[in-house]
C-alpha cells in the first residue's frame, strides 16, 4: 500500500500514523511496519507494535538525477502489515460492523484457543443495530475494544446485555478488574454474567477477553437530552451514584483498590432511573501502600475527559483523577444541553485535536470559576445543576491555587487517606438544596448518605 503526501516532517509522521489508525479500525495487528522517501532521499522506517510507535532515519538513497531539484517534492509510504489472524482472535475481533447477526460462542472463536468459558457455550447471541455502540479501537496501542449491544437467548430466557471484546498486551484483563469491583461490592456497576479468556499465543504478550454484562440502559447525556427541566434534580442524583461507585472502587477492602482510569459519556450510562458505571477496560488494581503509577506514554481514558494531569503526562494517577474526568462529563453535558459549543472548540469534544491543545483549551476554559460559567453561557441552566457545576468545580481545582496549570505540580500521589468524601456529599447536598424540587426523594444521594 502507498500514499503520498507534501514533504514536511510533521505532516509525514502525522500522515503514516493516520494511516495506521485507519487499518486499526477494523483489523487487530501484532505489528505494522512502514517506511518512507522523503524529497531528499532520506529514508525513515517505521515500526508501530501494539505498545508503541517507534521510527528512524536509516539513511539515504542515491538519486536517480544529479539535479535535486527534479526529484519529486512528495513523500512515497510502503506500509506492510502483519495482522493478528481469526485463529488468534476468533472473527468478531476483526470487526466494528458488518458482523453476523446471529451467532453462537464457538461459531465466532473457532480455531481460538481457549482458556476458559462461564456461562456462555450454549447461548445464542444476536447483535443490535449492526455495529459497535463504542470502544477503544482506533487506538495504536494499549488495550482495543468493541463494545455491541447484544440479546442473548439462554435455555431460559432471552434478555438484552452488554457484549464486549477487550484485546491488551500488558496484564490488563478487565474480568480480573471487574471481579475485584464485585469483590469490593462496588455499587452502580452491572453484573458480569459470562467471560472467556483467549490466552497469548506464539510467546505473545496480547491476549484477549469475551466479556458479557447485564444491560446498562443508555448513555448519560441521552438520559439527559431527554428530561424535562422540572425533573433536573434526577441528573444530581445519577451523578451521586457515579461518584459513589468510584469511591466505593477506590476505598477497596483496605488493602487493594480499583481506578477507573476511562470516565467518559459513553461509559455512564442509565436505565429504568439507575445509574451505572461500565467498561472497566482500563481499570486498575493496586495495593494502598504503594504509589498508584501509569507508564508515562500511556495516556489512558477518553481523551476529551482526561483529568490535566493525564494530558499533562504525569504518571501519577489517583481517585481525584476519576472524578475530574466526572466533572468534565457533567459540564460537558450541560454545555450540549443549555450552553453554545463555538465551532472551533468542538474538535477539543470529538477526539481529534492533539492532547498538547486541549489542555491549552482546557486550562483556559477553565481558569477560574467565573470564566468558566460564563464561558458556557448557562444562563438558561436549571440552578440545581449550575450549582452542582460550580462546587464540584471548587472540589476538582482547590482555590487557593494561584494557576490552575500548577494544580498537579506535586510529583507525589495524593493517598485517598487525604481525600473528604463528606465535602463531596456536601456538595451535592448543597445543589439539591437549592433545588426547586428540594423535598424530592434523591435516591442515590440517600444511599451515598447512608455510606458515611
Amino acid at each position: 500500500m502507498s500514499d503520498t503526501c507534501e514533504q514536511d516532517e510533521t505532516n509525514i509522521l502525522g500522515r503514516l500514523l493516520w494511516s495506521f489508525i485507519a487499518m486499526a479500525k477494523n483489523q487487530p495487528r501484532r505489528f505494522t511496519l512502514g517506511f518512507s522517501v522523503s524529497q531528499n532521499g532520506e529514508v525513515y522506517v517505521y515500526l508501530c507494535t501494539t505498545e508503541k510507535v517507534h521510527y528512524a532515519n536509516i539513511g539515504v538513497l542515491p538519486y536517480c538525477t544529479e539535479d535535486r531539484a527534479q526529484v519529486t517534492t512528495t513523500v512515497r509510504f510502503l506500509l506492510l502489515v502483519y495482522m493478528q489472524l481469526p485463529k488468534d482472535t476468533g472473527i468478531l475481533m476483526h470487526k466494528a460492523g458488518n458482523i453476523p447477526e446471529t451467532f453462537r460462542t464457538q461459531d465466532i472463536l473457532h480455531g481460538c484457543s481457549i482458556d476458559s468459558v462461564s456461562d456462555l457455550s450454549d447461548m445464542e447471541i444476536t447483535i443490535l443495530n449492526g455495529k459497535a455502540r463504542s470502544g477503544r479501537r482506533e487506538a495504536l496501542f494499549g488495550p482495543r475494544s468493541w463494545i455491541f449491544d447484544a440479546s442473548v437467548k439462554s435455555a431460559t430466557e432471552t434478555a438484552n446485555h452488554i457484549l464486549k471484546f477487550h484485546w491488551h498486551n500488558d496484564n490488563s484483563s478487565e474480568v480480573f478488574v471487574h471481579a475485584k469491583v464485585e469483590e469490593f461490592k462496588v455499587p452502580h456497576t452491572p453484573q458480569l454474567v459470562g467471560a472467556i479468556a483467549i490466552p497469548a499465543r506464539d510467546g505473545g504478550s496480547v491476549a484477549g477477553e469475551m466479556i458479557l454484562l447485564d444491560d446498562a440502559g443508555k448513555d448519560i447525556y441521552t438520559f439527559f437530552s431527554r428530561l424535562q427541566p422540572e425533573n433536573s434534580y434526577q441528573m444530581t442524583d445519577m451523578f451521586a451514584g457515579y461518584f459513589h461507585a468510584l469511591l466505593a472502587a477506590a476505598t477497596g477492602d483496605g488493602r487493594k483498590f480499583v481506578l477507573h482510569r476511562d470516565v467518559s459519556v459513553k461509559n455512564l450510562l442509565v436505565k429504568n432511573m439507575q445509574p451505572f458505571l461500565i467498561d472497566w477496560g482500563c481499570g486498575i488494581v493496586a495495593d494502598i501502600d504503594i504509589p498508584r503509577y501509569a507508564p508515562k506514554y500511556a495516556m489512558v481514558g477518553t481523551m476529551p475527559f482526561m483529568s490535566l494531569r493525564v494530558l499533562s503526562k504525569r504518571s501519577n494517577r489517583s481517585l481525584i483523577d476519576d472524578l475530574e474526568s466526572l466533572f468534565i462529563v457533567f459540564a460537558h453535558c450541560l454545555w450540549l444541553r443549555y450552553g453554545t459549543i463555538p465551532a472551533e472548540d468542538k474538535k477539543f469534544w470529538d477526539g481529534t485535536a492533539p492532547s498538547s491543545d486541549l489542555l491549552n483549551f482546557r486550562i483556559r476554559w477553565l481558569l477560574c470559576e467565573s470564566s468558566f460559567i460564563k464561558n458556557m453561557k448557562l444562563e438558561n441552566c436549571p440552578e440545581e445543576l449550575r450549582n452542582l457545576a460550580k462546587v464540584m468545580y471548587g472540589l476538582v481545582y482547590p482555590l487557593s491555587k494561584v494557576a490552575l496549570y500548577n494544580i498537579y505540580e506535586d510529583v507525589t500521589d495524593p493517598q485517598l487517606a487525604t481525600f473528604n468524601a463528606r465535602e463531596w456529599v456536601a456538595a451535592f447536598d448543597t445543589a439539591a438544596a437549592s433545588s426547586k424540587s428540594a423535598n424530592v426523594t434523591r435516591v442515590n444521594l440517600e444511599h451515598l448518605r447512608d455510606r458515611r
